[in-house]
């Protein structure tokens, strides 16, 4: 007579087996996206938000083109910033100013180091210079035609670096260009303030 087999427990061990490798899957899933979603919300909070400019009264000073199409003048301009984070202060490294007209650099300027705090509103001038730029004939004629109108229409770059500041946390730093297109400068012996121009900036 063959021995009687009692019932087998392979099957539940199996099963409680995958259901233990299951369970641990989705916990390590679940744990990877709780640590993926605190990082974006740490990178959104800590990432600069784009700053706002805003620039006008463009004159010129001190203007002279000589026969052999070399320009000498000096360039002020009114920049304002708006730094729309409301947690976290910015300093901005120095940036690099050019100054074109018809596409043509005509121009440079260095606007130093400086710091804006949260929320915060800042004017400040930029000072920039011609000095013995070599222009095309072309580009010399359409210049002398706006001088005697005593507005020229230029475009205004700007590039540097900037990062943000929590208490004594500092961001990495990161490049931020400005473009101020169709600026409208006056003559200095017309200035009497012109219309201001919105700024892209690009972050």
């Amino acid at each position: 007579m063959p021995n009687a087999r009692g019932p087998s427990h392979e099957p539940v061990l199996g099963s409680r087996s995958w259901m233990m490798v299951k369970t641990i899957i989705t916990g390590l899933l679940a744990l990877i996206v709780m640590i993926g979603v605190t990082i974006l919300i740490i990178w959104l909070t800590i990432k600069p938000r784009t700053p706002a400019y805003f620039i006008n009264n463009g004159s010129i000073h001190d203007y002279n083109l000589s026969k052999d199409y070399h320009l000498n003048a000096s360039y002020n301009f009114l920049l304002k910033t708006f730094n729309p984070s409301k947690r976290m202060s910015v300093h901005y490294e120095k940036m690099e100013l050019t100054l074109l007209f018809k596409h043509e650099t005509i121009g440079s300027g260095v606007m130093p180091s400086w710091h804006q705090h949260k929320r915060n509103r800042t004017t400040s001038e930029l000072d920039l210079a011609s000095h013995n730029v070599k222009l095309s004939e072309a580009l010399s004629r359409d210049i002398e035609m706006a001088n005697s109108t005593n507005q020229v229409v230029v475009d205004l770059k700007m590039k540097g670096r900037i990062r943000s500041k929590l208490g004594i946390w500092k961001s990495r730093y990161y490049h931020m260009t400005v473009s101020c297109v169709n600026v409208v400068a006056e003559f200095s012996k017309s200035s009497n303030g012109s219309r201001g121009t919105i700024c892209d900036v690009d972050l």
